[in-house]
């Protein structure tokens, strides 16, 4: 396992969100971690960043395509809550609804394991929420492996919050915004230059401009940022029932 002192000091220093990124991954993957959600609201409110890894892509697709940030309950709830809790509380810590019961049903069929939820605090009410999971059905870690792995994310939301400071922001334009809803409804290239009335080669450079812009690499994180973002909007068909 790498040395507690000397990941908290490669965090204080990482230079960039990528880095640090790879840096809180190392080390939790070392505590047994397989999967990583990180739900970071940005100091004016307006957007959100989301990053995972390590959950299925069908996961993810799925969470991106039925606007799963707006009914899932697990970050709300470590929100109200002063202390982390197991994915497997949640049910008896949230008032059942259609909607959050379809957005767990999904996950037990997801096949996800359990896991830890808690939040981290930054400046300005920069708060965020992190999932770590396990794959175990029923997770039972020791307080003080709880409390490593807080004090691993809460080091790593506050440099988070340092370099997304200082980070230049760019707009995605209406166009590169019309091309992601439309990957975040899972379209091909091909298909999305059709619809657009467009040509594949310009899809690809639009494509290229967002992955930029959002500082991702692949299309389904760049879907998934782009709704935690608010770029990506439209209803989930189980929030009305």
């Amino acid at each position: 396992m790498p040395d507690f002192e000397s990941v908290l000091g490669s965090i204080a220093s990482a230079p960039t969100r990528r880095a640090l990124w790879n840096v809180v991954l190392d080390y939790l993957h070392s505590e047994g971690v397989k999967r990583v959600s990180y739900h970071a609201v940005d100091a004016d409110a307006s957007t959100m960043t989301i990053v995972t890894d390590g959950f299925p892509e069908n996961w993810v697709r799925a969470y991106v395509r039925n606007n799963f940030v707006e009914i899932d309950p697990i970050p709300e709830l470590a929100a109200k809550l002063a202390k982390p809790f197991y994915w497997h509380e949640i049910r008896d810590l949230v008032e059942s609804t259609k909607a959050r019961d379809a957005f767990l049903a999904a996950m037990d069929d997801a096949g996800l394991g359990d896991g830890l939820a808690f939040f981290v605090f930054g400046p300005g009410l920069q708060n965020a929420y992190v999932g770590l999971g396990f794959d175990v059905d029923r997770l039972a870690l020791s307080d003080h492996t709880v409390f490593r792995l807080q004090c691993i994310a809460q080091a790593g939301h506050v440099r988070f919050c340092a370099l997304n400071r200082d980070r230049p922001r760019e707009k995605l334009s209406l166009r590169e915004t019309e091309v992601l809803h439309w990957v975040a409804k899972g379209k091909s290239n091909s298909v999305i230059a059709d619809l657009l009335r467009i040509s594949p080669h310009t899809v690809d450079a639009h494509m290229r401009s967002i992955y930029r812009k959002l500082d991702v690499t692949d299309r389904t994180t760049a879907a998934i940022r782009g709704v935690g973002a608010g770029i990506v909007q439209y209803p989930h068909p189980a929030a009305t029932g």
